[in-house]
């Protein structure tokens, strides 16, 4: 069989953006893929109807979009150059287009051209769209601004580009750069009048928002310094433009919808497990006013099972029917699960592998998943089990040697920890061979049997690759993803435990080539790893925390958050010693492997300053070291980077295993 390649992944198609018409008849998606000779990532609508599957757009710049009716498809699409697009912005402010697609033929028509960037469309019974929009605090009403004024307000803003004045904390957030004083505005925009009108405060961002009849429910914060990080809710009475805040507790809250006219708020306080802890199901009836706990169930919502096959936007939650449905991870796999007023959850979609979006009409589910350890498809859910309605990635793996996951389970602290080992073609276990430990981010995320492009190819190049799902890792609950202060303790020597199983299982694996690499939380464990061991040949960090102590406040991680690898201030000398125990610079010098450092310039959850002192210390101390910075790339590199760096990264990595293994 042919081999995977290191640039195979740009032959991968992905699926998102599931929408289903009003009245289920239609599912609109988005197919993504690579063009190799641009190196730039194409996304299509297409448009599913019975067995029919068509494309509707084709300019491959495809964004959000929605159904107008049954007929008619809106959707926002950005067909100029970055170049023209940022001049037009300098002269002319942002703005949305959004076109009209009628589905029974023709042409998309620019229906209409909204003066900010805007999402989270919302169609109204009347024909009103309701939307999010970004604004500044100090220039929230720039988009009302025509002529002169407008000129001379985007020439000021101009002026003042080179330069940022900070007021606020948190003032960054990944793949957005600085968001000093930028807010996520709600807008009423009135077609038949060309009329946008903002609805709420200059200084309140908007989260989650649901209507029903002129009533507007959402979630979000009112601040002017220090952002909190727990939501209020807020009803809007379309009528009077009035906004009340309701007498709720404060939550972190993910979503909310309404069940008829029961509003349902999925949301977590975190005392108990802090601001990764799972969120309960809650309802507020609007006529009673009373708020009230509907569900305490432990479930880990989300899309949590990681893959690096993964582009476009997916699905939440959506109320249909007497139901709310959502995604969860469970230990055994990713499912979409719904629950009533009852307060009971059931599992309606499920497979072996990842699901990554869905829709749901009445007893119809859609979703699009990498099942059976294949690249994604579309699938729907029926009861004599799913039934796979594309094959977009079927040529893509044609005659190709897919490693299947073999299962393998270690167990230390009373906890067992699931993991997994990929083994070469004509695997041999008389040979010797050199191996690859990869350790997920999150913590809360998991790996599990689903098709990872990069240790598919470490496989073909005859590497075993094996990889686990620690203390930390979501799936299992509220208890097992809580690593409070025990960062570098119970996840580290479960690690190593599962490491001694695998090693035992397979023999076959030279103990003096096994290679170590990870990113984000995986970065910081294999930074960890550095200072504690030197049972591993050769280590690839990748977006790491290599110092709690310089992380703090510089990342877009909550400066609170920072509270669960501590016990107390962390400005206090107490609070400054912890962090330190947990940061892997400490221990630095005991590293002696070799080690390559991958880090975005622009990666502001874990910043690039992480990096540099990692490769600062380790190059004084005269251990082999090479850090390769990616410049005009995030903390999403691996991802969602652009193609031609996703490549350089992997073989950056790839040729530091090569290195340290011949």
């Amino acid at each position: 069989m042919k081999k995977m390649k290191l640039d195979t992944f740009m032959d991968f198609r992905m699926i998102s953006s599931l929408t289903l018409s009003p009245d289920g008849s239609r599912l609109a998606y988005v197919l993504t893929g690579i063009d190799r000779e641009k190196k730039e990532y194409v996304s299509r609508l297409r448009l599913r109807t019975g067995d029919e599957d068509r494309a509707m757009v084709s300019d491959g710049k495809i964004g959000e979009f929605f159904f107008e009716d049954a007929d008619h498809i809106l959707f926002a699409t950005e067909r100029r150059d970055e170049k023209k697009k940022e001049k037009d912005e300098e002269e002319k402010g942002a703005s949305t287009v959004l076109y009209r697609l009628p589905l029974t033929g023709g042409e998309a028509e620019k229906a209409y051209e909204l003066p900010l960037d805007a999402d989270s469309f919302r169609l109204l019974p009347d024909g009103n769209i309701l939307m999010t929009g970004e604004i500044t605090t100090e220039n929230p009403d720039l988009y009302l601004l025509e002529g002169e004024k407008k000129k001379k307000a985007l020439e000021k803003i101009g002026e003042e580009k080179d330069y940022e004045v900070l007021t606020e904390s948190p003032f960054v957030y990944n793949g957005r750069g600085l968001i000093q004083g930028k807010r996520s505005a709600l807008f009423l925009y009135r077609p038949k009048e060309n009329r946008l009108r903002r609805l709420t405060g200059k200084y309140t961002d908007v989260g989650s928002f649901r209507v029903r009849g002129k009533d507007v429910y959402f979630s979000g914060v009112n601040f002017r310094h220090r952002c909190p990080n727990r939501d209020d809710l807020y009803h809007l009475d379309l009528e009077t433009g009035k906004t009340e805040k309701l007498p709720v507790p404060r939550l972190i809250i993910y979503a909310i919808e309404f069940i008829g006219d029961t509003l349902v708020v999925i949301g977590a306080d975190g005392k108990r497990f802090g601001d990764n802890e799972n969120p309960c199901f809650h309802t507020y009836d609007p006529r009673t006013r009373e708020f009230r706990l509907l569900c305490e169930a432990d479930e880990s919502l989300g899309y949590g099972m990681l893959t690096d096959v993964e582009y476009g936007a997916s699905r939440f939650t959506k109320a249909e029917g007497d139901y709310l449905y959502f995604p969860a991870l469970d230990r055994d796999g990713c499912k979409i699960k719904r629950i009533g007023l009852d307060g009971a959850i059931e599992t309606i979609a499920a497979g072996e592998g990842l699901i990554s979006d869905y829709d749901v009409h009445g007893d119809r589910v859609f979703f699009a998943g990498m099942l059976n350890m294949k690249l994604p498809e579309l699938y729907r859910a029926e009861a004599e089990g799913n039934r796979c309605l594309t094959s977009w990635n079927a040529e893509a793996l044609q005659d190709v040697f897919v490693a299947q996951p073999n299962p393998i389970t270690a167990e230390l602290d009373g906890e067992e920890i699931d993991g997994w080992v990929l083994l070469p073609e004509d695997y041999d276990p008389q040979k010797k061979y050199p191996a690859v430990l990869d350790i997920h981010g999150g913590p809360k995320c998991a790996y599990g049997p689903v098709f990872f492009h990069e240790m598919q190819a470490w496989v073909s190049k005859g590497y075993i690759v094996f990889f686990c799902n620690p203390h930390g890792s979501d799936g299992r609950g509220n208890a097992f993803s809580y690593l409070d202060l025990q960062w570098g303790s119970i996840d580290y020597r479960q690690i190593m435990a599962f490491t001694d199983k695998v090693l035992e299982t397979y023999p076959a694996i030279d103990t003096k080539r096994m290679c170590c690499t990870g990113g984000s939380y995986g970065g910081y464990m294999s930074n960890w790893i550095l200072g504690h061991t030197d049972r591993f040949c050769c280590i690839a960090t990748q977006r790491s925390i290599s110092n709690w102590v310089s992380m703090y406040g510089i990342s877009d991680i909550p400066p609170i958050s920072n509270f669960e690898v501590c016990s107390a201030d962390p400005y206090s000398e107490k609070g400054f010693a912890e962090m330190w125990d947990v940061s892997p610079l400490k221990y630095v010098q005991n590293a002696k492997t070799p080690t390559l450092i991958i880090h975005s310039e622009e990666d502001h959850r874990c910043p690039i300053a992480e990096g540099y002192q990692l490769y600062t210390a380790l190059v004084y101390l005269q251990v082999p070291a090479r850090m390769v910075v990616f410049h005009g790339e995030n903390h999403e590199l691996s991802r969602t980077g652009k193609p031609a760096h996703r490549l350089r990264r992997l073989e950056e990595i790839t040729g530091w295993f090569d290195k340290y293994t011949k």
